[in-house]
């Protein structure tokens, strides 16, 4: 009958593995002398004959450099597997520097403590999910996970548009990502029914009401009564108007208000004169160009006139608000503006061309809505 005699591996056989360290050293340290002292041809030719690629060199070298003054015998403990992934890359250098500094040879359970102790901690996942990833020069970048669709309609869409269009993905998103920030503020109105792939997609996110239009306010006067009534009902209608007039509008009302009252027997009575109803009015004023609607074009006597019954604090709130109407550009249909406080989804339109101006109300291409006009600039 035959038997079978097994010996599991001892400590023996491991111990055998010290020359193999030694001898992977030496070689590395000699291959390092060779390639410092040999012209780089003769070094390439000694390579060639070991029939090495230059990969393999490269990593004998690397243990020739991280251990160049350390006594071969200390690292002989070393397991060769572990003593080229120690030296392979930069996050080891810790457990390099570790074996350089330790005191008497060198364990493979030092070295394992050591790679252990060099591990950095996982950062734990935030509760919200991120798509932002760290890099390296402190800077951070979007990545989008992976898309899985059924329809694969969002993969299909930026394919069509890289092919058709020379797009990137990049520019695709970020394009898309502009117009959605442009249908949530207001900006875009459905004109037409959606495709039902799109109505499926986008549900009610397009649905928006269409704007009131801005209706001019008209100034009506009766023909019951006489001239005098008649134009105090037309600078009372000023007075009174929430939204302003066109300039040429108010300046005609307010001067023939000035010439019909002047020569009126009722210039001298208690009633209230036409240059005060023009104070009241510039008084109201909350904007500089309400001011510029109702003060440009009088002459020196009336402004004189009107300014007289102001009270201090008042001509020092019109002065204010004249000085910065200077600084107003002048702006009209057809100039293309910069928009200071514009939405971001806007920024790659800007200049804006504009299509309308409503007494400092300034209606822009691409919106809906009406900007102030001191918040323009020409485009240069």
């Amino acid at each position: 009958m035959n038997t079978t005699t097994y010996t599991p591996v001892s400590l023996d056989k491991i111990d055998t593995l010290d020359s193999s360290t030694l001898g992977i050293i030496e070689l590395a340290k000699a291959l390092l002398s060779d390639k410092q002292y040999l012209p780089k041809s003769e070094f390439t030719k000694i390579i060639k004959s070991f029939g090495w690629g230059k990969r393999l060199v490269q990593r004998y070298l690397k243990i020739a450099l991280a251990f160049a003054d350390v006594e071969i015998n200390k690292l002989a403990k070393i397991e060769p597997c572990t003593l080229f992934k120690i030296t392979s890359t930069k996050r080891f250098a810790n457990v390099v520097q570790g074996i350089r500094n330790s005191v008497g040879h060198v364990t493979q359970q030092l070295v394992e403590n050591l790679i252990e102790a060099s591990k950095r901690p996982r950062t734990a996942k935030p509760d919200k999910p991120s798509i932002w990833r760290a890099e390296k020069d402190g800077s951070r970048s979007c990545v989008v996970p992976p898309i899985k669709e059924d329809d694969q309609y969002t993969g299909m869409s930026i394919q069509r548009a890289m092919d058709n269009e020379g797009m990137t993905a990049q520019s695709f998103v970020r394009e898309a990502a502009a117009f959605r920030e442009a249908c949530l503020s207001g900006a875009f109105l459905l004109v037409g029914e959606l495709p039902p792939h799109l109505q499926t997609i986008l549900g009610d996110k397009l649905e928006y009401s269409a704007p009131t239009p801005v209706d001019d306010i008209e100034v009506k006067t009766s023909n019951e009564q006489n001239e005098t009534d008649e134009t105090v009902e037309v600078v009372e209608a000023v007075e009174t108007a929430v939204e302003p007039m066109e300039v040429s509008q108010i300046q005609v009302a307010i001067e023939t208000s000035i010439e019909v009252n002047e020569d009126s027997p009722l210039n001298n009575s208690t009633e209230t004169k036409p240059y005060e109803k023009i104070a009241d009015l510039v008084v109201q004023c909350t904007t500089s160009s309400e001011i510029v609607a109702i003060t440009s074009g009088f002459d020196e006597r009336t402004g004189e006139k009107s300014c007289n019954v102001l009270a201090e604090s008042d001509k020092q709130c019109i002065k204010i608000m004249k000085g910065s109407c200077e600084t107003i550009p002048s702006i009209k249909v057809g100039d293309k503006v910069n928009w200071e406080n514009h939405y971001p989804h806007l920024s790659q339109w800007l200049p804006l061309e504009v299509q309308e101006i409503n007494n400092g109300q300034v209606r822009l291409e691409l919106c809906n809505f009406l900007v102030p006009i001191e918040e323009l600039s020409l485009a240069q």
